[in-house]
């Protein structure tokens, strides 16, 4: 049986030129112009080696190896790395899953370093291969490559080390690219997050009004979760979508916050002025409920006050209707005072002299 080549170049002379070459050798030839569209290919081609450039759009060739080397059903395709960059970035391509590497240069001597290493393949003599990178000899640095090579390890670095997840995506909104942080919130490992469908990473409920607003949106930057929480692995993200263009094609930066800190804040808040709004209306009720008592007490109680017309003689007030009370009976009708009769020692020397009731004993 023929075997089968995957050629994945975004480089239509190149994947042209490797596509007769290697169908003059008896294999059967697809090709795919970038890593996401190779890892479909792979699926339905199922290739048994595959040849891969390195710079590449929408999944470049070193996290396209990586990927295939994660995947057990596709761990044996044999993979050769061709590509032109690996005299400035001197390339460890086993680092990340490639068996071979091959330097773009004349056609004619990359189809006999291709020839080569086919050899070695096709008898059992890859490990012969070792790091060696065919063409290398022939490739000189050339420095606007270096310079472009540097500013995109710069940005690596910088994406690598953000708080923030970020994640491109393709204008279906499948995934293209994403930082380390953004596999801690999605909690999934990159080659299970790139090539995927972005909203297939949350639950449910937030899946569709993700899908939805990635469908329906159009050239403004638009966030999701600040009213409506989005919620992943007990956190609460903030998504912000970003689209832009780039050589005609549409694609979206997906930026992930967590903002699990601010929003469990404002839940407590939250929670504290209901239970703050609570206490209060209890201690209403309970005040209320005592203003009542108290007024009814009021009421109640039977008090003594402004001038009291008193005779001088034998003490007799005198009510409002005139009449002359006992000083005691009068008190006990305007207060809740009672009395009980004795007799002081002075009335009782005058009274009752022979009794000598205060005698000192």
């Amino acid at each position: 049986m023929k075997k089968k080549v995957l050629v994945v170049d975004n480089n239509k002379l190149i994947v042209r030129l490797l596509t007769v070459f290697l169908q003059q050798q008896g294999y059967v030839v697809a090709a795919a112009e970038d890593g996401l569209s190779a890892l479909d290919q792979v699926e339905v081609f199922r290739p048994d080696i595959m040849l891969v450039d390195l710079i590449m759009p929408q999944i470049n060739g070193e996290k396209l190896c990586r990927i295939i080397r994660k995947m057990p059903e596709h761990d044996a395709i044999f993979i050769i790395i061709i590509s032109a960059i690996v005299a400035e970035e001197k390339v460890d391509f086993q680092s990340f899953g490639a068996n071979a590497c091959i330097a773009k240069g004349p056609a004619k001597q990359m189809n006999e370093h291709l020839a080569t290493v086919l050899h070695y393949y096709e008898n059992d003599k890859v490990d012969l291969l070792g790091k060696k990178i065919f063409g290398e000899e022939n490739i000189f640095e050339r420095d606007i490559t270096k310079e472009l090579l540097a500013t995109k390890k710069h940005l690596e670095i910088t994406l690598n080390h953000m708080d923030e997840g970020l994640v491109e995506l393709t204008a279906d909104a499948h995934v293209i690219f994403a930082n380390p942080v953004s596999f801690k919130l999605l909690g999934l490992s990159e080659e299970k997050v790139l090539a995927g469908f972005f909203p297939d990473f949350f639950a449910e409920s937030d899946r569709q009004r993700i899908a939805r607003l990635l469908e329906k949106q159009d050239e403004n930057i638009v966030e999701l979760g600040e009213d409506e929480p989005i919620t992943l692995h007990d956190n609460y993200l903030l998504l912000k979508f970003v689209p832009f263009y780039d050589q005609g094609r549409r694609y979206i930066i997906a930026m992930m916050h967590n903002i699990t800190r601010r929003k469990q804040a404002e839940l407590e808040l939250i929670h504290h002025k209901e239970n703050l709004e609570e206490m209060v209306q209890d201690r209403t009720v309970t005040l209320e409920e005592l203003n009542v008592e108290l007024e009814d007490a009021l009421c109640k109680v039977k008090t003594l006050s402004g001038l009291l017309p008193i005779c001088a003689a034998c003490k007799k007030i005198r009510d409002d209707q005139g009449y002359w009370n006992q000083i005691e009976l009068f008190i006990r009708d305007h207060s809740f005072a009672e009395f009980s009769h004795g007799i002081c020692p002075e009335c009782a020397k005058k009274l009752y002299p022979e009794l000598d009731l205060y005698e000192d004993k």
